[in-house]
């Protein structure tokens, strides 16, 4: 696909900061889960809201030209990335499916701020969601203009051009980075209590539960030396250091 978007590019930065101000203030009026610290919930409609919003302010309306079907998803399943552009490619020459999913799994975590993410500072987990959600509308972009897309110059000048991000990564805590910070990193010896019982293992994920293999005789698992274990999911906050 190749479409030429008109838009204004480059945008000042004091443009792109009252910009996205004036969306984040329209989408608070609305809902009054978003704007609860940590957030409570967001409404599927604000997310419509959302997306109407930066295709108005920032693209003109071109980007939901370009992908008229282009949705907006909240999705839990997201805990290592704060959002996803989705493009699946249709068969033969019909246009394909386009969606945005943002991870429930972070904003509903966030606390006050700052947060560092893409070059930026922001102070609230609104704002944090608003930047994630423009890194991924970058995507949209870029795959209109140039029929793919990826964290390239091209990708990194319209980042910059449109919402002066300086970088594309985030520095947002996922749930493996809080576990760390409690002592409990990938690869330690933990215990945690099953069935009236203490079991011992070896953490090997952390996730919205963490992963715990432990020694078992007749386990389905076995390692590069022979010895066998058994997988058990354990909500992280049962996780104990081993006395």
């Amino acid at each position: 696909m190749s479409t030429s978007l008109l838009f204004p590019f480059p945008l000042e930065p004091e443009d792109i900061l009252r910009r996205r101000a004036a969306i984040l203030a329209g989408l608070l009026a609305r809902d009054a889960g978003f704007c609860a610290i940590p957030v409570r919930s967001i409404l599927p409609s604000t997310l419509g809201r959302m997306l109407r919003a930066y295709d108005g302010q920032f693209f003109c309306g071109a980007l939901l030209h370009a992908f008229p079907e282009l949705r907006v998803t909240l999705s839990s399943r997201l805990t290592s990335a704060a959002g996803k552009f989705v493009y699946t490619r249709a068969p033969g020459k019909g246009p394909g499916q386009t969606e945005i999913r943002m991870s429930s799994d972070f904003l509903f975590r966030l606390n006050e701020g700052p947060f560092d993410l893409n070059g930026l500072r922001v102070a609230t987990p609104q704002e944090a969601f608003l930047v994630v959600f423009e890194h991924e509308l970058c995507h949209a972009a870029q795959l209109a203009l140039d029929g793919h897309t990826g964290h390239d110059e091209r990708f990194c000048a319209l980042a910059l051009g449109l919402f002066g991000h300086t970088q594309t990564r985030h520095a947002l805590p996922t749930r493996r980075t809080e576990a760390a910070q409690a002592g409990f990193r990938v690869g330690a010896e933990v215990c945690f209590p099953f069935e009236e019982r203490t079991l011992r293992g070896v953490l090997t994920y952390v996730g919205k539960t963490a992963t715990v293999m432990v020694r078992a005789p007749r386990g389905p698992y076995r390692d590069s030396a022979g010895r066998r274990y058994q997988k058990y999911r354990v909500p992280v906050g049962l996780l104990q250091k081993p006395q």
